[in-house]
């Protein structure tokens, strides 16, 4: 009975132990294209096909190289414009509230690799009273009001934390961080004086870091279940 229940222990740590996937990509893959673009509340990615990506995903900063995936990245945020601090010498900070989607998705195929969510969210950007500048980032975090949902489409991989389904948190998280922010063909956009909103269309280059912890669906913690109490059988 002790080893049937030690087996029973291995188990359910294994299950707690849930490790956090680490993803990310990086700016200017493709030299000939954009990565986000937005207009007035709008923040997408630049809808290029052509312009595919390469998505790592990392074991939690352990010894296993990287996965790589070729895809194709899509994106839909919406902001609303929460307020300005003023830094001095002319230069603000405006902070929108943030909320919408982003994913990948496999470059030949299209079907979804990873997704995510993100509910009440931030986009910052450094600019002058009526206009960003040439940088600005998007953030997603759990905690408080604030929520970053993951969505794993492929099988699962326990070496880097990933299992189908949805992240659990409670610390999943997403950066994007926006460079050579322009419109019209110059650095920087307008932004109206009243709803503080890009007045033009913009594009950007852009990269991403973001993490997620999942668990195993509840039929794989059985079948570990399973193997457990086996174990214990055959040992007394």
């Amino acid at each position: 009975m002790i080893r049937h229940t030690i087996g029973l222990a291995i188990v359910t740590g294994l299950a707690a132990s849930a490790q956090a996937g680490i993803f990310s990509f990086a700016s200017d893959v493709d030299q000939t294209s954009f990565t986000f673009t937005g207009f007035g509340s709008g923040v997408f990615d630049a809808d290029d096909p052509t312009d595919i990506l390469e998505l790592y995903i990392d074991d939690d900063n352990g010894m296993l190289d990287p996965l790589i995936y070729s895809v194709e990245f899509e994106a839909n945020f919406t902001i609303d414009y929460a307020g300005s601090v003023d830094l001095g010498n002319g230069l603000f900070v405006h902070t929108y509230d943030l909320f919408g989607e982003f994913g990948y998705y496999n470059a030949d195929t299209g079907a979804p690799i990873l997704t995510a969510t993100i509910e009440n969210g931030a986009l910052t950007a450094l600019g002058t009273d009526t206009s960003w500048l040439s940088t600005s980032t998007v953030l997603g975090a759990d905690g408080n009001a604030s929520d970053v949902t993951y969505t794993w489409s492929l099988d699962d991989n326990p070496d880097y934390g990933l299992y189908t389904g949805e992240s659990v948190g409670p610390a999943d998280d997403a950066a994007f961080t926006l460079t050579f922010l322009q419109s019209d063909g110059g650095s920087g956009v307008e932004i109206g004086s009243r709803t503080r909103l890009p007045l033009n269309n913009w594009v950007s280059e852009g990269s991403y870091s973001g993490s997620a912890t999942f668990v195993p669906a509840p039929g794989s913690l059985a079948l570990l279940a399973g193997a457990g109490l086996i174990l214990g059988r055959r040992r007394r």
